[in-house]
């Protein structure tokens, strides 16, 4: 682990490529004489409810070693959503999730400058671009992640499957070998935007051999996102996901289901990343998993896998307590190595942390990505603001259901970015 942690700069350029943001204060609840006896309430909104519990669980640790400090977490899937009604309804966090550079530059003015903490020295260079607008640091990077097809050893070995697949043929095989084993492929969580209009469609960006080049000529008007040579391998492995799986059913099947899919070995597949290891160990321990990079394309030198700093902690500028959201993330920097890398099996994205091995195969196979350089993008960040991530995959299941062709999605999904950066 501590190998491939040294190459993740490789990966630098993963990081200009992330999104942003949101802010409101806490009241004070008098407890005494006011002053220092003055009970603090937090509001943290985050992500992940994979670690929900040990979120928790660290939380009240902090609380222990700060009795008048209480963060009260809120974990949903969608904080882009849940945050815009929080600052909507005045009941805004203290403290919350952003994706990086693009949702933090659009949400700059509501966000704290952190460039004097004394963390920021320590994060890693991949993700510093990610957190930074005009020279100033608003976030706190809390994981290098990766993402591609989680797949079930013991259920490849079983089809004869003695190697992941490099191209869509090989991807194809797979399938097929699957299918004559009874075995069923995916259950992939299509009913949920972001697997789907997100990561999945994100991938054809990401292959670009210049995806920022390429995002600069659709918003110049100069290129429409079907000129990507890479929207028939999308559509390919679409596809296969649909057909291998449980076809039109798989517009019903939320990210909580597909994980139990495959974690109960009723799958073989599912696409997803490194953040899947505990809901799936939770469900069972014993199996083995592994990761590969999704084919879209015949050039097994083209399949790499899309690895990046996905999540920051940025804080609300307006919060009444915005010197204890300080302390509290220098707590948690130094406290790091304990809860975002033991606890939570983050991949850290910090100098003075430590991978380790316990972060179990799918971080393992993310590695070896990274010291061979076989890396990518996460091109979603380079998508206009505005909702079109929630706007992409509309046609994509309409697809997926049958009342859309190819041609027909693909004309959606360019009308949806037009309209976002007229």
């Amino acid at each position: 682990m501590k190998k491939w942690l040294s190459g993740l700069a490789v990966i630098a350029f993963t990081g200009t490529l992330l999104a942003g943001c949101g802010s409101n204060a806490s009241e004070n609840v008098s407890s005494g004489e006011g002053g220092n006896s003055g009970k603090i309430t937090l509001k943290l909104l985050q992500n992940k409810p994979e670690i929900a519990d040990k979120l928790k669980q660290m939380l009240a640790d902090y609380n222990k070693i700060n009795p008048n400090v209480t963060i009260e977490p809120e974990v949903t899937a969608d904080v882009p959503t849940r945050l815009k009604t929080m600052f909507a309804s005045g009941d805004e966090p203290d403290i919350f999730t952003m994706k990086g550079y693009a949702d933090m530059k659009n949400w700059q003015d509501k966000l704290a400058d952190l460039s004097g903490e004394p963390w920021v020295e320590d994060v890693l260079p991949a993700a510093q671009p990610g957190m930074t607008i005009d020279g100033k640091k608003y976030g706190f990077p809390l994981a290098i992640e990766g993402y591609g097809f989680v797949y079930n050893k013991e259920l490849f070995a079983k089809a004869g499957i003695d190697k992941v697949p490099t191209t869509l043929t090989e991807l194809k095989e797979v399938n097929e070998k699957l299918k004559s084993a009874g075995i069923t492929s995916y259950a992939e969580a299509y009913r949920e935007n972001w697997p789907l209009g997100q990561h999945l469609l994100s991938l054809p960006f990401s292959y670009e051999p210049d995806p920022e080049g390429f995002a600069k000529k659709l918003n110049e008007g100069a290129a429409q996102v079907k000129d990507s040579p890479y929207m028939k391998g999308f559509f390919d492995v679409l596809d296969m996901t649909v057909n291998y799986g449980k076809g039109q059913d798989s517009l019903g099947i939320s990210y909580d289901a597909e994980v139990a899919s495959f974690a109960s070995g009723k799958s073989a597949m599912m696409q997803q990343g490194v953040w899947v290891l505990q809901p799936v160990m939770k469900i069972n321990p014993n199996i083995r998993m592994g990761m590969f990079a999704i084919p879209l394309t015949e050039n097994p030198e083209e399949t790499k896998l899309p690895v990046s700093v996905p999540n920051y902690y940025v804080v609300n500028k307006n919060s009444k307590h915005l010197d204890e959201v300080k302390k509290f993330l220098a707590w948690l920097h130094d406290n790091g190595q304990k809860y975002l890398v033991e606890s939570f099996q983050f991949t850290p994205a910090f100098t003075s942390m430590k991978a380790s091995a316990d972060l179990g195969p799918l971080a393992e196979d993310m590695g070896k990505y990274v010291t061979e350089n076989k890396t990518l993008p996460w091109a979603f960040a380079l998508w206009p603001n505005g909702g079109i991530r929630e706007q992409f995959v509309k046609p994509l299941q309409q697809y997926i259901a049958g009342q859309m062709t190819q041609e027909e999605a693909l004309e959606d999904l360019q009308k949806s970015w037009t309209a976002a950066v007229e």
